[in-house]
């Protein structure tokens, strides 16, 4: 878990907000791939709060901030939307297999639903700053124009990057603030990717990201143009929830390969926190210099107490005090301060046993 501080937070819609965040300068940067996922949670009058789940929508390339987007509607996200400059904000992660290989995916088709933009933002922020060649055509399904987060910044993106088209979908009403020839109307048809891919589905990656009713349908229609399955990598998007399926690459081997675990280990992270909350509070969430250790069971210093008030038996013998070693250094105690050569142990002496009684015969023997 790294330490994160509110630099900026602001609605970017009327429905979404855009939550940034300014590493803490004693916490090490988090390592992402573009398109993956964190955890975050955030500190409340000393109490933490439970975690969630969401893309990260900044790029791998700027190791200083954290990007967060997602639609405010919950208890959460409206907890969110009230955090202020400086507020503390905890964030566990990476996790997830739904990533931009910029090596091998040399010609791809984002496809997003709403608010599942935000993984596909990553990308192609990283892909800016790259200043990669890959070919990528982005279809950005929108309930109206009016709702359409990064807009601006996508149509920005694609001014300095010839290899990049957005092709925005509008549901419903008006698009007359849209780019007349970017617009597509209704929903993403066969004719709309036939025109896209050319015709050509076997020598394009597909990667599709949205809420559950947006994934089944495209995914149908893909396998009915004939994209190989092997090419589709989807992530079905719900806020707090997020399922991947992907397929093993060769780069970065290890993300795919561990994508199932990730998510996981996501899954317990929130689980753990949320167990954590029904725990007594705290009067502080982090060791100190007075206080290096947390105590949050009232029944455990309970019994520490109890143990130390027993007094030692006088039967017991002490045995001399060794340093501490770190387990983490590998060295074992005899390496660092060798015992004296040819020299027997050091014990506590030896508890003296009284003499045993007996008779003795006039011979003097005893019995």
């Amino acid at each position: 878990m790294r330490v994160y501080l509110v630099q900026d937070n602001q609605k970017i819609t009327a429905s979404t907000l855009l939550l940034t965040l300014k590493r803490d300068d004693q916490e090490r940067p988090l390592a992402f791939q573009p398109g993956q996922y964190a955890t975050i949670s955030y500190e409340k009058r000393g109490k933490l709060s439970v975690a969630r789940c969401f893309s990260i929508v900044s790029s791998p390339t700027d190791q200083n901030i954290l990007q967060f987007s997602m639609r405010v509607r919950g208890r959460f996200t409206t907890a969110l939307s009230k955090l202020q400059k400086g507020d503390i904000v905890d964030v566990s992660g990476p996790f997830g297999g739904f990533v931009l290989d910029v090596t091998n995916d040399k010609k791809a088709i984002f496809m997003a639903g709403g608010i599942g933009i935000t993984p596909f933002m990553s990308m192609l922020r990283y892909l800016s700053a790259l200043k990669d060649d890959n070919d990528v055509t982005l279809l950005y399904s929108c309930a109206t124009q009016d709702d359409v987060p990064f807009g601006d910044e996508l149509l920005s993106i694609q001014a300095a990057h010839p290899n990049l088209k957005v092709i925005f979908v509008v549901g419903k009403g008006p698009t007359d603030k849209l780019p007349s020839n970017q617009v597509a109307n209704g929903y993403i048809t066969a004719e709309l990717l036939d025109r896209v891919t050319g015709n050509n589905y076997k020598d394009l990656r597909f990667f599709i990201c949205g809420p559950p009713v947006y994934m089944k349908p495209m995914i149908n229609l893909l396998a009915k143009q004939g994209a190989p399955k092997a090419n589709i990598l989807t992530e079905a998007f719900t806020q707090s929830s997020p399922k991947q399926t992907s397929t093993l690459r060769s780069w970065p081997a290890n993300v795919y390969a561990l994508g199932a675990i990730s998510f996981a280990l996501g899954s317990l992270v929130v689980m753990v926190s949320d167990l954590l909350r029904a725990l007594p509070p705290t009067t502080s969430l982090r060791p100190t210099a007075a206080a290096p250790y947390i105590i949050t069971n009232a029944r455990g210093q309970q019994l520490d107490q109890l143990v130390n008030s027993i007094p030692p038996s006088p039967d017991v013998i002490t045995a001399p005090t060794t340093p501490a070693v770190s387990q983490s250094s590998g060295v074992s105690p005899s390496t660092i301060n060798p015992p004296p050569q040819n020299l027997a142990p050091i014990y506590a002496a030896p508890i003296s046993a009284p003499a045993p009684t007996c008779q003795t015969t006039p011979s003097g023997r005893c019995i």
